[in-house]
């Protein structure tokens, strides 16, 4: 009886950044859930080296920073260069959510076999339900200085 609490607690961390100071509710973890398979997409896509379904992660709209083109080559130079890589998810933040819009503070870094192609950082995304899969409609860096 006294693992439960320490079980439900290793469970909950592994949705994101999970604050203790509020009750969440049993749709904003279904909606945390939902919004990780996305990122969990993002880290099989790497793995993989597709850049085909990297840039089908990211709304046929999109334009800031890039566009979805611009996405696509950036992933097939990026894979061309360096192969596969590990894309390593360190922190999740869900600044908003909601059941059609989110916005997600990621940190992140990314590790290739060469080493030459490493990179990570944290930004901010904005996401869209289109169906019954998320997308990206727009990310940007954030500063992690004070």
């Amino acid at each position: 009886m006294h693992r439960l609490p320490i079980v439900a607690a290793l469970l909950l961390s592994s949705c994101g950044h999970v604050s203790f100071g509020r009750k969440v509710s049993n749709d904003e973890l279904r909606l945390r859930s939902d919004v990780r398979a996305y990122y969990d997409e993002v880290v099989r896509d790497f793995a993989a080296a597709n850049a085909d379904a990297l840039a089908l992660l990211f709304d046929a709209a999109i334009a800031k920073p890039m566009t979805r083109e611009e996405i696509l080559a950036w992933g097939r130079d990026f894979f061309a260069k360096h192969g596969p890589a590990s894309f390593k998810i360190e922190r999740v933040e869900y600044e908003r959510l909601g059941y059609e819009n989110a916005v997600v503070r990621l940190t992140y870094r990314v590790e290739t076999k060469d080493g030459k192609g490493n990179f990570g950082g944290t930004e901010r995304d904005s996401l869209t339900k289109r169906g019954r899969r998320w997308v990206i409609t727009s990310w940007e860096k954030v500063s992690t200085t004070p």
